[in-house]
């Protein structure tokens, strides 16, 4: 994928200096900006690392860290065999799901009418939950994992207890390669403006950004998963 984000950084780039020459227009009335131009590359240069900061790193860490811990304590495959368990991965299943309902069920009290996770006028759009949602969410999976996976023990060390929530970080690792070219390319398109020239609504422009970004790492779990 960074190979074929490098190609449409280039095409991008291309169809912006070809546009320029041709005084193609943007909806806003002003000549479509080349990215060649000197004014293009001062751009971008200057505004790199922005770029990458701009990427959802953190969000991908925490993703990869939720998956690790599913993965690695054996919470998902007991859940998925819950039938087949033995006695000790039962009782260790039932204590993990209990603290995970504990988890979620003190998230629903700051999200509840006028709990402390809405926003200063009671909604949830613009409070902390909202920023917050997927962080809480990881601590409400992997809290009982950790649970899980002490009780069953997976895990006799800190190390190895680590080196299982930080596995599919590390088997991921060739994903923020991937990442920081993406965030190159959603700067190279927003700097020419492509997506309001072909029409994009606001929505539909992040969602687009956002699929720039998922579909590299949607493809390396199913990878992992054939492999």
């Amino acid at each position: 994928m960074s190979s074929i984000y490098l190609v449409l950084i280039g095409l991008v780039m291309l169809f912006s200096w070809v546009g320029n020459i041709y005084g193609l227009m943007l909806p806003d009335g002003t000549l479509l900006p080349s990215i060649l131009s000197n004014e293009g590359l001062r751009w971008m240069v200057r505004h790199s690392i922005a770029n990458i900061a701009a990427a959802p790193l953190a969000e991908v860490l925490l993703v990869l860290l939720l998956v690790g811990a599913l993965r690695s304590s054996g919470l998902w495959h007991a859940w998925c065999h819950m039938k087949h368990l033995e006695q000790r991965r039962r009782h260790a299943l039932i204590v993990a799901s209990v603290v995970m309902m504990m988890t979620l069920g003190i998230v629903f009290l700051g999200i509840r009418p006028g709990g402390n996770l809405l926003s200063v006028t009671g909604h949830l759009y613009g409070g902390p939950f909202a920023s917050g949602w997927l962080f809480l969410l990881t601590l409400a999976v992997v809290i009982p994992a950790i649970v899980y996976g002490k009780m069953c023990e997976v895990w006799h060390t800190s190390d190895e207890l680590y080196e299982g929530l930080s596995s599919d970080i590390v088997s991921a690792a060739s994903y923020f390669v991937t990442l920081v070219v993406a965030s190159q390319l959603v700067a190279t398109i927003r700097y020419v403006q492509l997506f309001p020239l072909i029409g994009l609504s606001p929505t539909m422009q992040r969602l687009c950004i956002g699929l720039i970004y998922a579909i590299p790492l949607i493809l390396l779990f199913v990878k992992k998963r054939n492999t």
